[in-house]
């Protein structure tokens, strides 16, 4: 059934106040932005914002999981490509180099910012229940391709593929973000550029899965 116009001004009022959060998360930081600079940033009322986002806590949370909401449709869409497991692996590692390295994207420096606010929060955070769960179907979306690799040839048979699968798309997209953020303190003129360590890591792990 289509949204009442109720309903679509109440999302599109919702959305535009997370975008705003985050353009302020980013900018100063998770600790210091108020609700109230919220309110200014989306301009909108106090009061709004309050109706949507009870607490600060509940607005951080829906900032992280609209970033991971942003990965589904596209590990959805390479998943569901007429290749090989192989191919579609590397595909997804491609997308998350490609997009941790663009310019406009900003969502590795967020979740970088989310997980160590979240491990020294004293409460367990609000609606984490929602954003591990966008965590799992972004996991499940890769199933075609670990069905896949079971028995097209394009991966080795003697591994655990599920296990490796998700293994090296974590530890590449882990790293891939560590270098995007660290590279302004941590690479000097002489150290191996950013973008070097990225394509070796990501024929380090490809090699781990290709047929011997």
């Amino acid at each position: 059934m289509p949204l009442s116009v109720r309903e679509l001004n109440k999302s599109t009022r919702y959305q535009h106040i997370v975008s705003a959060a985050q353009r302020l998360f980013l900018k100063l930081g998770l600790d210091s932005v108020q609700m109230q600079d919220v309110a200014n940033e989306a301009e909108v009322g106090i009061a709004t914002v309050f109706r949507y986002f009870p607490k600060k806590d509940k607005l951080i949370v829906a900032v992280a999981i609209q970033n991971l909401e942003r990965i589904l449709p596209a590990f959805e869409q390479i998943a569901a490509l007429p290749k090989s497991a192989y191919e579609r692996l590397e595909d997804v590692l491609n997308y998350l180099l490609e997009d941790q390295n663009s310019p406009e994207s900003n969502s590795s420096k967020f979740q970088e910012a989310f997980e160590s606010y979240a491990s020294f929060t004293k409460e367990p955070l609000p609606d984490m229940d929602d954003y591990i769960e966008i965590q799992k179907q972004i996991s499940n979306s890769l199933i075609p391709i670990i069905e896949d690799g079971k028995k097209d040839g394009s991966i080795r048979t003697d591994l655990s593929i599920k296990e490796a699968l998700i293994t090296i798309i974590n530890t590449f997209g882990t790293f891939v973000n560590n270098v995007v953020l660290k590279s302004s303190i941590s690479f000097k003129e002489e150290d191996i550029e950013p973008h070097i360590q990225q394509r070796v890591l990501k024929e380090i792990l490809l090699s781990y899965v290709r047929p011997r």
